[in-house]
Parts: C-alpha cells; structure tokens; sequence
C-alpha cells in the first residue's frame, strides 16, 4: 500500500492505502505533480480494497452516481465508492483484483471528491478545453462534442500553451480567477506541468469561417458554465458554496468564439482586450 503525495499548482493532496499498482502508476503519470506527502492537504483520501460485485464488461466512468448533501457526499460506480466530508477527509472503497481498471475508477472517484472540494476555495472542475496565450488563460466551455480537442490540436500548432483538452481546475483561492495546470486529460497527449495563468475570458464555441468574438448574454453564460460543472452540478440550489463558484466563474468576460479547425482565432485571443 502506498502513500502518494500530489500538489496540483498550490492544491495539496495527500493520497494514502493506494494499492501499489495504482500507487506506482500515479507517481509515473503524474510525475510533475508529486511530491511529499504535506501535512494539511486540501483533500486527504484513505483507500480500502474491498470486494466488489463483478463490474461491467465495459468501463462506464460516466455511470457514476451520487448522493450531495451540504457537507458531505458520497461518489459510486460499479468498482467502488468514495464518502467525502466537508474537512477536506474522505474514505475510498475501491474493488480488488481489478487490473488496470482500478488505476482508472480510483482517478475517477478522486475527481468527483476533488470536484465537490473545490467550491470551498471558490474554485470547481469544468468540461473545458484551455489554452494559455500571453500568460492569459482561455477557457472552451462545453460538453463532449463540442470542438474542445480540435480547438485545442490547433491552438497548440498555433504556439499556444494546452492546460487541457477536456477538465480544467479553476482557483479563487487567491481572489483572482486562474486557471490551475492538472494533469487531467481527454485523449490528447500533453506533458502536464504544474502552472496557474489568470482566466483573460470564459468562451462558448460556434463554428464558422471566420474567427471572431461576440458579447454572451449573462444568462446564457451561466446556464452553460452550470450545465458544464463536472460531478456537482446537482447541488446547485441547495449548496451555497456552488452557486458562489459559478457566480466566480462568470464574473470573467464571457464572449461567443466563432472558430474553423485551424489556428486563425489565436492571434483574436492575443490582442483580447475587455
């Protein structure tokens, strides 16, 4: 059993009883973000290998369930569960014997709880691509099959900087909103490393010929980051601490981005100015 310590840029967590496959496969993936184990994480997970019903053939990390309370919450899919408090503690089940399989539910059940931690920093995990132009940070919003991987593929050909193609932290810690390098990805390739860049805008994709950017109306800005928040998306309403991190998140300029698969609308982003 192995105990993982991970700073993801300023956010400490403190991993312990990881199975030593998922342990050593952390500590090779993530290499850029582990560290020793801290003393006062932001989060702090204790895994117990159980025995689990026979999972799925298919892995279906989309199937997770969850019950949201204000101060706690409990995460469950097929090879495991986890129980988070709002102390920044929480207990993990994860299945035996589950092969590769393991190192992935037990990712998945660490973001919903890193998820759900994140508004008590005025932070939270989006379905977002993000690109860093001029120390900037940009923010995709949108669900999957939106164009975050080819607006990603092309703004990176463009000398543009890729947080993520598909999950992006973002941080108030500080007071200001920032974008948070995390080594959480979709299918693009990226050597993540630990950074924070200030969010210069939140975008809402359009596809067309010509790059450009167009004012959002304010409601349709928040509906689409609400409906793009990862795992919490559900305590909206009675989680106070959820709707102040939409209410962060919006409070960037929000504009339209009409783009074509190519890297034409990265100079549009350099010369933002609102």
């Amino acid at each position: 059993m192995g105990v993982v310590g991970v700073d993801l840029s300023g956010i400490r967590l403190r991993l312990t009883g990881l199975p030593q496959d998922v342990s050593q496969r952390t500590a090779r993936e993530w290499r850029r973000f582990v560290c020793e184990p801290p003393p006062d994480p932001f989060l702090s997970v204790c895994v117990e290998q159980v025995a689990v019903a026979g999972p799925p053939a298919e892995f279906l990390p989309k199937e997770m369930t969850s019950r949201l309370a204000v101060g706690a919450a409990r995460f469950e899919m097929p090879e495991g569960s986890v129980e988070v408090r709002g102390d920044g503690t929480a207990r993990m089940r994860l299945g035996r014997n589950l092969g590769p399989r393991g190192y992935y539910a037990f990712h998945n059940l660490l973001r919903a709880c890193l998820a759900w931690r994140l508004p008590d920093r005025g932070g939270a995990m989006l379905h977002a691509a993000g690109l860093v132009v001029d120390g900037r940070a940009f923010l995709l919003v949108g669900p999957e099959g939106s164009g975050k991987s080819t607006w990603v593929r092309h703004g990176e050909a463009a000398g543009a900087r890729v947080v993520s193609d598909d999950v992006v932290v973002v941080d108030r810690a500080g007071g200001v909103l920032e974008a948070v390098g995390a080594p959480f990805c979709s299918t693009h390739r990226i050597d993540y490393a630990p950074g924070r860049w200030p969010v210069a805008a939140v975008l809402l994709p359009r596809h067309g010929f010509r790059p450009a950017l167009a004012q959002t109306p304010a409601l349709l800005a928040r509906a689409r980051v609400t409906a793009n928040l990862t795992f919490v998306a559900d305590a909206l309403g009675f989680d106070d601490r959820i709707e102040a991190a939409v209410d962060g998140i919006v409070s960037a300029p929000c504009r339209e981005l009409t783009f074509s698969p190519d890297g034409a609308f990265v100079p549009l982003l350099a010369g933002f100015a609102h």
